[in-house]
């Protein structure tokens, strides 16, 4: 391994999936703390990115958390972030007013998780010690958004808000309204050259209407990688090392006739596990993985990626089925390759952050804006 290598860690969108990609990461954690018990997984990376869930993910580990305690998050507060089906109607009742079709979570839930004191609280992004890349899109522009905390831009943008606009998947929560005054002029002048259509005023408010940055970049690797290739310590493509964590890839067919004959409703089912969102994203993720197998070499990039051997729903936080995915997690971390796999990845970080070329010499520029 050259001294000089840089390490990304990068974590994909899939709901309440995020507990398999926090079980992994604890294996991860714990074979790098047998080395380095005095280490965070965050001390191994120069950016940490994540979509959706992953932007959780990622922002709990930029914040140093340990693994362990991310999945717990997801299993002790998902159901609050992903309520059961009579708390969902009777919030769809309630909402009528906006109209007969609904997202099917009012968002309050996700809300009120990302700013408990406990995880995210008022913290912004900028205190995040770790630069934190996270992926969103402007529905009312259609433009993606790459929120960077060391860019001045998204500096005072609190973290739950940053997480709150990636995670608005698109049937299952609402936009998410970004208020931030900084960011609403920078993305304003930003848009005379994207041909955007400026910024919607909401209740009096100048706003950009965000959701689920999964509809562009579901896995963040190759945004991540290409802000590491800007930074002034200038590396080659050559010299970047990727961890990429999935949530699981859902093997459940869908069928010539389903193919066929399904329309909104089957493809918008929760009882179905919204499969549309589910194809988008991992269709996403897939082409990622593509194009970053041809840029990368395999010992440049570890993807971990389970396969779901049964129909474990991405919105549905209930007790068996997070139970189920955690469990898909382990079985899949005694596969020999993957354990081979780990074994390397922890063994090429470890090194690196025994070298020179450990993060904290390399300088990041502070002012990027995405």
């Amino acid at each position: 391994m050259a001294p000089n290598t840089r390490c990304i860690l990068a974590c994909d969108g899939g709901g309440i999936r995020g507990v398999v990609t926090a079980t992994l990461l604890e294996e991860l954690e714990s074979r790098l703390k047998a080395v380095q018990p005095d280490k965070s997984l965050r001390d191994y990376f120069d950016i940490i990115a994540g979509t959706s869930t992953g932007s959780i993910i990622a922002c709990g580990v930029a914040k140093g958390y340990p693994a362990s305690r991310i999945r717990e998050i997801y299993e002790t507060r998902g159901i609050e972030i992903f309520p059961r089906f009579w708390q969902v109607f009777k919030s769809l009742t309630s909402r009528i007013t906006f109209g007969y079709s609904q997202p099917i979570y009012d968002g309050r839930g996700l809300e009120n998780v990302l700013q408990d004191s406990s995880i995210f609280g008022d913290d912004r992004f900028k205190d995040l010690p770790i630069c934190t890349l996270v992926t969103a899109y402007d529905t009312y522009n259609r433009q993606a958004v790459v929120f960077v905390s060391t860019a001045a831009i998204a500096a005072q943008i609190p973290i739950w808000q940053v997480c709150r606009s990636s995670s608005a998947a698109p049937i299952a929560f609402p936009a998410y309204l970004l208020e931030d005054k900084e960011f609403v002029a920078y993305w304003k002048q930003e848009l005379r050259s994207k041909l955007g259509s400026g910024i919607p005023i909401y209740q009096g408010k100048e706003v950009v209407p965000l959701i689920d940055g999964g509809v562009f970049a579901n896995n963040p690797t190759l945004c991540a990688i290409a802000h590491r290739l800007v930074w002034e310590d200038q590396p080659s493509r050559k010299d970047l090392v990727v961890a990429s964590f999935g949530t699981g890839q859902n093997v459940k067919a869908i069928g010539v006739k389903d193919a066929l004959g399904w329309g909104g409703l089957e493809w918008a089912s929760p009882r179905k596990g919204i499969p549309f969102m589910d194809v988008l994203f991992d269709g996403s993720s897939d082409a990622v993985e593509y194009v970053s197998r041809k840029l990368l070499d395999p010992e440049q990039e570890y993807r971990f990626q389970p396969t779901l051997v049964e129909n474990l729903p991405a919105f549905n936080a209930g007790p068996e089925n997070i139970k189920k995915l955690i469990a898909a997690a382990r079985q899949y971390l005694t596969n020999d390759i993957v354990d081979r796999r780990l074994d390397e990845l922890a063994k090429t970080l470890v090194e690196r952050s025994q070298t020179s070329g450990s993060r904290e010499n390399h300088q990041q520029p502070v002012n990027v804006a995405e």
